[in-house]
């Protein structure tokens, strides 16, 4: 079990219970982003790394028919105390999904936490995965010194990703579009 697993199976319970506070903020992502995704009626999401499954709740409140997966199963036991469609796995060793079996495969702040080729893991999981649309909910390069201490703790590759992202996802998807959704983030949505 890698550092970041072990530090949110910690964390799975104070983490749940800011659930509603994170679907609110990213009910508010959407607002501003909705028009550069496909119209989910009758469409499948997957969300990889949903910790307590906000991000997959704000997916299904849109309408998208969506599955979560997690490498903590302390997350995965708390999004099912949720509510929230969520089970183990872990994207770096490849997931038990069929090829092409999601029209959209979203991670949100996930991307940042891993090393440069464990992201390529990531993004080569999330082409064979998707159908239609890769949406990587992260970072911009915007930083804040409160940002900055957390992440440090967390011990992830934030201060790389915050300045290669752009360019790592241009070279692993056919076309990645910006989309700004918060003072500190972004959506990378991606074509696989």
């Amino acid at each position: 079990m890698n550092f970041h697993v072990r530090l949110f199976e910690r964390i799975a319970l104070p983490y749940s219970w800011f659930f509603a506070r994170q679907t609110r903020t990213y009910a508010s992502c959407f607002e501003q982003g909705r028009y550069a995704l496909p119209d989910p009626k009758g469409k499948r999401a997957l969300d990889i790394g949903c910790g307590s499954g906000a991000f997959t709740q704000a997916l299904k409140n849109e309408g998208w028919d969506t599955d979560g997966v997690d490498a903590a199963p302390a997350m995965v036991a708390q999004a099912g105390k949720l509510g929230v469609s969520c089970r183990y796995g872990n994207v770096l060793n490849g997931l038990p999904f069929p090829e092409k079996s999601y029209d959209l495969v979203s991670a949100a702040y996930v991307a940042h936490g891993l090393s440069a080729e464990e992201r390529r893991l990531l993004f080569k999981e999330t082409r064979r995965l998707s159908r239609s649309v890769v949406l990587f909910h992260d970072y911009n390069s915007v930083r804040r010194l409160t940002t900055d201490i957390a992440e440090y703790l967390e011990d992830g590759d934030y201060f790389n990703f915050i300045h290669t992202a752009v360019e790592e996802m241009n070279s692993a998807f056919s076309k990645v579009t910006i989309v700004p959704v918060g003072r500190q983030s972004a959506w990378y949505v991606c074509a696989p």
